[in-house]
């Protein structure tokens, strides 16, 4: 089960089309704290490419505005139709999030061959250390 499920179920039981709420109610509702990274717009919006994403948007909710100063966020039900643009916070927040999403990306080459050679070098090693017993 989901860290996050009970998240899901709380938006699933709510009546209205909009919910807010603050980091401190979701956190009374999941049992626990939130990560330090919800403290960022990036970790709230998203098109489900996390865990924690799917929780609401594979259940009809998507964040509409994340107000940092109030440490607050807006669900909003998905009507699937097209709706007003989110707030210019959250446009700059994605935008601000680009730079850091691309060296991530070109990262991640550069760490399966750094763990690569660690494991050849550590092969070598070893190997070394077998023939050194032998003699």
């Amino acid at each position: 089960m989901s860290k996050y499920r009970p998240l899901s179920d709380r938006l699933s039981l709510y009546d209205g089309d909009e919910w807010r709420a603050t980091f401190a109610e979701i956190e009374g509702v999941l049992g626990s704290s939130l990560p330090k990274a919800a403290q960022q717009a990036a970790w709230w919006i998203g098109t489900a490419e996390k865990p924690h994403q799917r929780v609401w948007l594979d259940h009809g909710w998507r964040v509409a505005d994340v107000d940092k100063v109030a440490g607050a966020v807006t669900f909003r039900r998905d009507s699937g139709a097209p709706e007003s643009p989110p707030s210019a916070s959250v446009v700059e927040t994605e935008a601000a999030a680009k730079p850091y999403q691309a060296k991530l990306a070109l990262g991640a080459p550069a760490l399966i061959g750094g763990a690569v050679a660690l494991v050849a070098g550590l092969g070598v090693f070893a190997v070394k250390l077998l023939k050194g017993r032998k003699t």
